[in-house]
């Protein structure tokens, strides 16, 4: 209280009146939530010196929320963030509006047990929006963004595994990652023809995005983009990959818990074929806002695939990562993406359902 009334961001008469909620919370980083009875109520995140890293990743956080209020070009990215109030770099604290009432896109997905169209589609304009903040690719940038591809990538070329064995389920996986066939010669070709030219999250799956507020029409909620922490200049195909792996994996959650794979992908709760036209939408709303990727679709679309594959595969290391054994659907996301890997061109048509590049041409198929 006495941080925030010392920055002006609170009085010492709206601590005597009341009316203040103060919740804390910590995983790598410390939260603490303050909600006012009228005004701004505010999120707050600070780093945990024993944590290490986590300085460093909420400076680079806070890059990303001082750039897009302070510098008009970046409205569309502006418009995803929940307002910046402050960074104090010497303590490790980053404070933003507390979003009211919303809810992650994958909360939304869970409750209706379905995949609406509509926002499949302004998720996917939201991501090219961002994406739009372009780099030239080569050239000195901020040192706060590494310019670093995913560690998934470089598995095969890592001589010390010994700390991602975290626990007997994550070891497991990356035994079974590192003896594919393949895997090591394919995931270091999509190493080699990273790019390093744009705004990227690094972390874009739907627990990142919020709709708000709750008490409205889905379509009439506003869409934001949060946890900036591993934000870096690099490939948006990567963003892109991560969330169309979101809706594969989403229909993979919702397999039952069978040591068969076979019988799992028979017994799926949601068909895939569900699943699919949001997939089209979000494609569709990504090129049709995309001025850097939509006059090379069919490329953009290949390059996203592959990258699905190996986004998948950290979905699947996370699920592992503190397990004692690898569950069903870990096991099912892991040789999804072995499979993609090894055959990423029919994946558009037969797992996204993307007939043929070509926007105008998948809306005649669709309306036919």
């Amino acid at each position: 209280m006495r941080y925030l009334i010392g920055k002006g961001l609170l009085t010492r008469q709206e601590v005597v009146d009341g009316g203040l909620a103060l919740t804390m919370s910590r995983s790598r980083n410390r939260f603490v939530m303050l909600k006012r009875r009228s005004g701004a109520s505010y999120f707050i995140k600070q780093a945990i010196e024993t944590e290490p890293g986590t300085r460093e990743t909420i400076a680079r956080e806070a890059e990303v929320y001082r750039g897009a209020f302070g510098d008009e070009r970046l409205l569309p990215l502006r418009e995803l963030l929940p307002r910046f109030r402050l960074y104090d770099g010497e303590q490790g604290i980053l404070i933003n509006d507390l979003i009211p009432d919303g809810e992650t896109v994958a909360a939304v997905h869970n409750a209706l047990g379905a995949c609406p169209v509509d926002l499949g589609g302004r998720i996917g304009a939201a991501l090219a929006a961002y994406h739009r903040v372009r780099f030239v690719e080569g050239a000195p940038q901020a040192a706060l963004f590494p310019q670093q591809e995913p560690w998934i990538l470089r598995l095969h070329a890592e001589r010390d595994l010994a700390g991602m064995r975290r626990s007997p389920a994550a070891s497991a996986l990356l035994d079974i990652l590192l003896a594919a066939p393949r895997a090591g010669e394919l995931l270091g070709a999509l190493r080699a023809s990273w790019r390093r030219d744009t705004l990227i999250h690094t972390d874009m799956r739907w627990e990142n995005c919020l709709l708000a507020p709750h008490d409205v029409s889905l379509p009439l909620r506003h869409l934001y983009v949060i946890d900036w922490e591993l934000a870096d200049i690099g490939d948006a195909a990567w963003d892109v990959g991560s969330m169309l792996q979101s809706y594969l994996a989403f229909w993979i959650a919702s397999m039952p818990k069978d040591s068969d794979p076979e019988a799992m992908l028979a017994g799926a709760k949601i068909p895939l074929a569900e699943v699919q036209p949001a997939i089209c939408a979000f494609w569709d709303g990504y090129i049709a806002a995309s001025d850097a990727y939509r006059d090379q679709e069919a490329q953009f679309l290949d390059h996203c695939v592959r990258l699905l594959a190996a986004r998948m595969m950290v979905t699947a290391f996370e699920r592992c990562a503190w397990a004692s054994q690898i569950d069903p659907t870990a096991l099912v996301l892991v040789q999804t993406a072995l499979n993609i890997l090894e055959r990423p061109e029919p994946v558009a048509l037969e797992l996204l359902g993307i007939t043929e590049p070509g926007r105008d041409k998948r809306q005649t198929a669709r309306a036919a």
